[in-house]
């Protein structure tokens, strides 16, 4: 589980931030090969950028075979998390495909605020591939034992409870004396901090 940290300006205007590169790398190992082997085709075939038609191309001419989404059908997965609320990340563009032989991929597009960055290929090592669409569930728990959880980086649920009303992860931001590296998610029951992993 990557851990998340929380960051928050003040009172009641927080956020829950995970790492990027520990998410990835729970999901997926970094292939050294095909990202040189992805590079040098991008940029033999004019592309500038990443682009996903550019990665998917490069794919299907490394295979021979086309593309396909998760499980062998359908569309590709293209996510943006950047500049977008309600997710752990704010830094995450990439692609999630099926590439014939090469099983299941992640070519990670953008970066840093959503510029795009030098693309790096992970061969998907998750039991299972819908895992890359889950950038908005973290779980929490005080040292009183109660637990929360958020599915979409909002919204605070009470994992195997019930709560009246829904608490908000911004809502229950705390900044202790303004020292914004204390910032922590208040508990909806006792107030206490909640440590997250997502």
């Amino acid at each position: 589980m990557a851990d998340v940290r929380v960051e928050a300006w003040r009172y009641g205007d927080g956020w829950l931030q995970v790492d990027t590169a520990e998410w990835i790398a729970e999901r997926g190992d970094y292939d050294e090969e095909l990202t040189e082997e992805l590079r040098e085709w991008l940029d033999a075939h004019g592309y500038r950028y990443p682009y996903t038609d550019g990665v998917l191309l490069w794919a299907k001419h490394r295979t021979g075979t086309d593309t396909s989404g998760l499980y062998g059908d359908g569309e590709c997965w293209e996510i943006n998390t950047c500049n977008v609320e309600n997710f752990l990340s704010d830094e995450l563009g990439c692609v999630v495909f099926g590439a014939g032989d090469l099983g299941e991929l992640m070519v990670r597009q953008s970066g840093d605020g959503g510029l795009y960055c030098e693309p790096e290929v992970y061969r998907s090592t998750a039991l299972d591939t819908a895992c890359w669409a889950d950038y908005g569930r973290a779980y929490g728990g005080c040292v009183n034992g109660h637990e929360w959880l958020t599915d979409d980086a909002y919204r605070l649920y009470v994992n195997g409870g019930r709560y009246d009303g829904t608490p908000t992860v911004s809502g229950q931001a705390r900044v202790p004396f303004g020292d914004r590296s204390r910032a922590y998610i208040a508990c909806p029951d006792c107030g206490k901090a909640l440590r997250f992993t997502a």
